[in-house]
């Protein structure tokens, strides 16, 4: 009895720093988000993605760039380019070049609108 009853304080030590950690006190996330996170963790809400349907998403979210951009990041959706850096060390830098006449990028940031961030929730 007393061996289990260890046992089980243990581990419900071992994860109160992990508890701790979910707070949105200790996070850089306003606490409606970071409660959301929290819930969306557990699973519930989780779907499995295929390969297709992740790249779809990823194509998507290069839809409303301009362009001159557009067709950059598809082709770092799609591979292209070159990759450089790793999860572990902090992230993965995708790069591709794209070369043209200057005049004619010039031209192409002049008729582009300004590109504006949406306004925060509250």
């Amino acid at each position: 009895m007393n061996k289990s009853l260890a046992l089980l304080a243990l581990g419900g030590a071992l994860a109160l720093p992990a508890l701790a950690q979910m707070t949105p006190a200790q996070t850089n996330q306003d606490p409606r988000a970071a409660r959301m996170e929290a819930r969306n963790a557990r699973g519930s809400q989780l779907a499995t993605v295929t390969s297709e349907q992740a790249q779809a998403n990823a194509l998507l979210r290069c839809a409303s760039l301009p362009a001159f951009y557009k067709t950059d990041c598809e082709a770092r959706v799609r591979g292209e380019g070159q990759v450089s850096g790793s999860v572990v060390g902090g992230g993965m830098v995708k790069e591709s070049v794209t070369s043209m006449p200057k005049e004619e990028l010039d031209q192409m940031l002049k008729n582009q609108p300004p590109m504006t961030l949406p306004a925060p929730r509250r």
